[in-house]
This record gives structure tokens, sequence and C-alpha cells, in this order.
């Protein structure tokens, strides 16, 4: 027993020491004279052979007679017993010692006690290490894995021995009826709040936080962790849409689960306290995967349409930026070049002006003659005389020599 953890190394030793009390007391019965006294079971069976002949009794039946003899001696040592007064004593503390003895116990690391003092609770909690309580029936001890996390399941069942069966991977149309996880239809099946039926399920993780009310408030602690976490699970989800179930407020759902399930459970006094609430597998029903799959399929085909629509829409953006801010530049530029020449053009404007004024009459001679050879050529000309003294009419047409001598300038 100490070697499978029954028992602890105090146990362990204690035994030993009975143990070998036991031998020597049994080794005492050696040293006592063989006794005359006859069981009645015996003194019968002399009083049988005086009745029959001894030839009438089978030989198997003397024998187990014989053997009988045994209880003969245990009845002479209890007559004999009363006659030694100077063992009465000793026996006697040895039964109170053994007795006093029985009240030492251990609670190993992961275990808390709780000690009853004829039905009613003793604290504080005993905690691991060596303690001492009154003997039965006074003082009752409950040992409590208070500090071991226990799981409780929701919407399946793991079974062992059942991971050779397991499927390489999971998936939304696995049934979860063979391998190590059973499934449980009447907790996994729930409504959300946009009408739309899924298959969840969940896992609680909790630790008896009051060992007393963990043992003695309720019958079975798991039975009322799943309970519980299911109405929980049940009203949150119904609560919520499918989206936010699956992946949008996931993590959200399972921190108000814990949450209202913490209360809930505080309200039984069930003194558990719950670690962590974890959504595991959630997905829509069985029965209308290939549907919900068509509509998720149309939902990706509406984001890729509106993905490449945004596409373009981004791109025309740019493109029409970039060409506004070309416009704009070549606007900016041509502003520049036209500021640039009018103000070369009235430089040079005023610069002839300027030299207009130095020399007027050949200045004006000179943009005469530069009018009239810009204007004249190519064109038939008629030249009329306006002196006093009229003389020739000249028709002047480019290319031909008049009577005069004078040729027509070239274009």
């Amino acid at each position: 027993m100490a070697v499978t953890g029954v028992i602890g190394p105090v146990g362990a030793a204690v035994t030993h020491q009975l143990s070998s009390f036991f031998l020597i007391m049994n080794s005492l019965r050696l040293l006592r004279a063989p006794s005359s006294v006859r069981s009645r079971l015996w003194r019968w069976y002399e009083s049988l052979k005086e009745r029959l002949p001894l030839a009438q009794v089978p030989g198997k039946v003397q024998e187990a007679f014989a053997r009988l003899e045994f209880g003969a001696l245990i009845e002479s040592g209890l007559a004999r017993l009363p006659r030694r007064p100077q063992l009465r004593l000793p026996l006697l503390y040895g039964v109170i010692t053994l007795y006093a003895l029985s009240g030492f116990y251990t609670l190993n690391a992961d275990e808390t006690g709780v000690v009853e003092r004829f039905g009613r609770k003793l604290l504080p909690y005993r905690e691991p290490g060596l303690h001492y309580k009154l003997p039965w029936p006074i003082e009752r001890l409950t040992r409590v894995q208070a500090h071991r996390v226990r799981v409780v399941e929701i919407g399946f069942r793991s079974t062992p021995g059942g991971a050779d069966n397991e499927p390489a991977a999971y998936e939304w149309n696995v049934q979860h009826r063979s391998s190590r996880f059973q499934r449980v239809p009447e907790e996994t099946l729930m409504l959300t709040g946009d009408q739309n039926m899924i298959e969840l399920t969940a896992t609680v993780h909790y630790t008896p936080s009051r060992p007393d009310d963990f043992v003695f408030r309720q019958l079975d602690a798991d039975a009322t962790v799943r309970a519980s976490a299911e109405s929980v699970i049940q009203g949150l989800t119904a609560s919520s849409s499918l989206d936010d179930v699956l992946t949008l407020r996931r993590s959200e759902i399972e921190a108000r689960a814990k949450d209202e399930l913490q209360r809930r459970l505080n309200a039984y006094g069930a003194g558990v306290s719950v670690l962590q609430v974890r959504l595991e597998d959630v997905h829509p029903s069985l029965e209308v995967v290939d549907a919900l799959r068509q509509v998720s399929d149309a939902f990706e085909e509406k984001h890729r349409l509106v993905n490449e629509a945004e596409g373009h829409k981004n791109e025309q953006l740019a493109l029409a930026r970039g060409n506004g801010s070309a416009s704009i530049q070549n606007a900016n530029a041509y502003s520049i070049g036209r500021k640039t020449r009018a103000e070369g053009d009235a430089s040079r404007f005023q610069a002839a002006e300027q030299a207009f004024r130095g020399a007027q009459q050949a200045t004006e001679f000179r943009l005469y003659l530069e009018t009239m050879e810009a204007v004249l050529p190519g064109e038939k000309k008629l030249i009329l005389d306006k002196s006093q003294n009229k003389r020739d009419l000249f028709w002047l047409q480019d290319g031909v020599e008049l009577s005069n001598g004078i040729r027509a300038l070239p274009e």
C-alpha cells in the first residue's frame, strides 16, 4: 500500500511496527503448555461416539473433528486470559495507544482535508502534510483534491482508448461518432440570435475553491458545472449572431460565459472557481452545411467583386489625380512662358521705342521700308504720283521690268 501511494511514509512505518508487534505476540503462543480444555464441538463429538459405534463414523469425519481441535486452543486461551491479571493492563494500554495513534494522517500535495466533529465542520481546512484528529467516531476526515484542475465537456464526451481511430482532420461534415470524441446531440445543438442552428462544443476548467461546499452542498460537482455552463452558453448564443459566435466576438463570448458561470455557481454555493470557458468546435448544423457553403461562396464572390471595383476606383482616382497634376504643371509652365515672352516683348518694344526717340526720322523711314517689304511682296502694286508735277503712273508686278527701269522687289 505504501508503494502504490495509498498510505504515506508515516502510515507505512506504523503498519510495519504493528506487524512486528503481532508477530511477537503470535510467537509467544509457543510458550504456552498444551491445554486439556475441549471445545463444545469436540465434546459433542465425544458424546456422539458414545452413542454410536466407532465403526459407523467415517474416517474423514474423524479427521475433520481432529482439525477442529484448533478451536479448543482459542477457547482455552480466552478461558485463561482472566486468570492472568498482569496482562490485562498492558493489553488495555496497547489498545488505547493504538486507538489514539489512529488519529494521525497525512495529506498529499494536491489534497485538502475537511474534518468533521460529530458532523460539524471544523475550520480552517487541513493543508498538505502530517496532521492529527480525534479518532473515529469523534472526528471524521474527508479528502478533497482541491488543487487538481477538473475539466467538464459540453456537447461531447472523450473516451479513452479511441485515439487509434482518430481522423486526420475534423471538418464540418465529420459526425464525431467514432474515435475518442462522442457527440451528445442534446447538448451540442443551439440557436443563435439571427435564427441559425449551430452545433457547439465547449470545455470548462475549474477547481474547488471551498472544499466543504464542494463536498457537502452537491451530489455531483461535474453535473452541476455542466448544467450551469450549458445554460449560460445557450443564453449567450441566443443573444449573438452567427458571425459573432464563429469568429468576430468569440473570445468576448468566452469571457462573458466565464463571468456569468462563476456568478451562477456562487449563487448555488457550489464552492467552485471557474478558470476558463473555451468554445472548442462551433459550426452550423450538418444538415445545412452544403447550403451554408454556397452562401459563403456567394459572399466571397461579392467581396471579390467589391475588391475589384475598389481597386479600379483607386486606380482611376490615382490616374485622374496624376493627369490633373500634369495639367496644372503644364498650365503653370505655359503661364510662365507667356509671361516671360511678354516681358521680353515689352523689353524689346521699350528698347525700340528708346531707339526711335533717339533717331525718329531714320527710324520711321526704316520701319516704313520694313513694313512695305513685309506687305508688298506677292501683291500687285499701283504707285500714284501725288507731286505737283504729276508725271507717270506705274503698275508694278513681281518679276516684270517696267519701262523706266524700276524693277519690283522680290517677295
